[in-house]
């Protein structure tokens, strides 16, 4: 508990002393009385109580009154607890929109479990400012650095691979990790963490050392790189854009969508980050945690004890209350 106005429990030491004088004074008064009257069973009769007992509840009662009430006056407020300091995150999330991501060999599809990691990781509020691409052959940035997660939020579903024009059907992780670190560079700010995560199957046609090179020189540039593995080693069947049809190649044979968590492995230790499958929500949730965790917030949220003023009014109220009827010997009436 803290005060607003601490120099007035200074009062209270007074003001208890005042009290225990009053009611010693009645009470030495009292006995006096009672002699007059000619005895105990006399003055109950006239007075209504007894008299000569000392008023230990009277006593009890103003004490917490008055304890409560120089509260209220010296401003009794819950103590605030301080808020654990976080770092700045910025992250950079570029999903995959290749025709592969179309495959269904996790539920419902590829890009919809993509989507739903953007979702979460909004809604869960783990980083200061969060900016979305997505990318095929080529990098498609959708939303630059922004603290407003709404807006992320409101392009998530437009992620998927009709946006893309059916040329750009290849995949270039190291395209799309050189233009996230370079969307960075152009919004940056000093004390944040920069990461990009990369949200995909791990199918790419620029070859492992170009991915690993760009790669390492987004961790030059400050950027740290995540990976969110999405899709099963058995892989899917494709169909054509629009239709059930197979989607087959120049020998007549069905295309099937593969998925390489080695090389999103690889990725994820030269950019000095993490790996996650995202195939159930496990790792959704594990993406979420982590991030919390690297920012320094916290899960959990402190209530507030609440305004602890009209409880002590009460309380002071309802003792003086009880003190008037011991004075009264209405209590005491009842009682016999």
């Amino acid at each position: 508990m803290t005060f607003t106005r601490p120099e007035l429990l200074g009062l209270a030491p007074t003001l208890c002393l005042v009290v225990v004088l009053a009611l010693l004074s009645q009470w030495r008064r009292g006995v006096r009385l009672v002699d007059a009257y000619g005895g105990p069973a006399a003055a109950v009769r006239l007075i209504g109580r007894r008299l000569e007992r000392f008023p230990a509840v009277r006593l009890m009662a103003g004490l917490i009154a008055v304890a409560s009430l120089v509260g209220v006056a010296a401003g009794v407020t819950p103590e605030v607890p301080e808020e654990t300091p976080t770092t700045p995150v910025d992250l950079m999330i570029a999903v995959d929109v290749s025709h592969s991501m179309t495959g269904t060999d996790v539920e419902p599809t590829r890009i919809s479990r993509a989507q739903r990691l953007v979702e979460e990781v909004i809604d869960a509020g783990v980083a200061d400012r969060v900016a979305l691409s997505m990318f095929a052959d080529w990098s498609y940035r959708l939303v630059p650095l922004t603290d407003d997660g709404e807006v992320v939020s409101f392009f998530a579903p437009w992620i998927v691979p009709d946006l893309v024009n059916t040329r750009d059907q290849g995949t270039s992780l190291s395209v799309l990790i050189d233009d996230a670190v370079g969307a960075w560079d152009e919004r940056a700010q000093p004390d944040a963490i920069p990461i990009v995560l990369v949200v995909s199957d791990g199918e790419t046609h620029d070859g492992t050392e170009a991915v690993i090179a760009s790669t390492r020189a987004a961790v030059d540039a400050g950027a740290i790189v995540w990976t969110a593995g999405v899709g099963t080693s058995t892989g899917a069947p494709l169909t054509l854009a629009g239709s059930t049809a197979p989607l087959l190649d120049g020998s007549g044979s069905p295309v099937v969508a593969g998925y390489d968590e080695g090389l999103l492995r690889q990725v994820a230790d030269a950019g000095r980050g993490a790996f996650y499958e995202i195939d159930g929500d496990d790792g959704i949730a594990s993406i979420v945690a982590d991030l919390r965790a690297l920012s320094g917030r916290t899960d959990s949220i402190v209530e507030s004890t609440g305004d602890p003023t009209i409880w002590l009014v009460l309380v002071g109220l309802l003792l003086l209350l009880v003190d008037a009827l011991f004075d009264t010997g209405l209590a005491f009436r009842r009682r016999s």
